[in-house]
């Protein structure tokens, strides 16, 4: 038996005795974009966690570009264009915002969970 093939061998058998795991999914989808703005789907259980949003919006921004992220946790909310209607905008729960040429980023929350998390609030 070859090392690679053992080493598959190996791999295949912890995979199977739960050992090692697949690497497990973020919690947010990146549904789409227009233009420099992205619409990612979060977990509604994770949908106030600052840290998990501004991991998700630097994953889906462009590097050295700027970028504005809006989060919903309910993927029927998202807008296929803009503007959004008010429904769209009251079921955003964060935004981000990033301006490289300023060397601004911001997170917004919405107001209930960015007092929690001592945020700015998403109007």
């Amino acid at each position: 038996m070859t090392t690679q093939s053992a080493m598959a061998a190996l791999s295949a058998m912890l995979i199977a005795a739960g050992v090692c795991a697949a690497p497990a999914q973020p919690p947010w989808t990146h549904v789409s974009s227009l233009g420099q703005r992205h619409f990612v789907v979060i977990d509604a259980a994770q949908a106030s966690d600052p840290l998990l949003l501004k991991q998700a919006a630097q994953a889906t921004c462009p590097p050295a570009k700027p970028c504005v992220v809006a989060f919903w946790s309910d993927a029927a909310a998202v807008p296929a264009a803009m503007p959004m209607s008010r429904e769209q905008q009251a079921a955003q729960v964060a935004q981000y915002i990033r301006n490289p040429s300023s060397g601004s980023e911001e997170l917004l929350l919405k107001c209930s969970a960015a007092q929690s998390a001592g945020a700015k609030c998403l109007p």
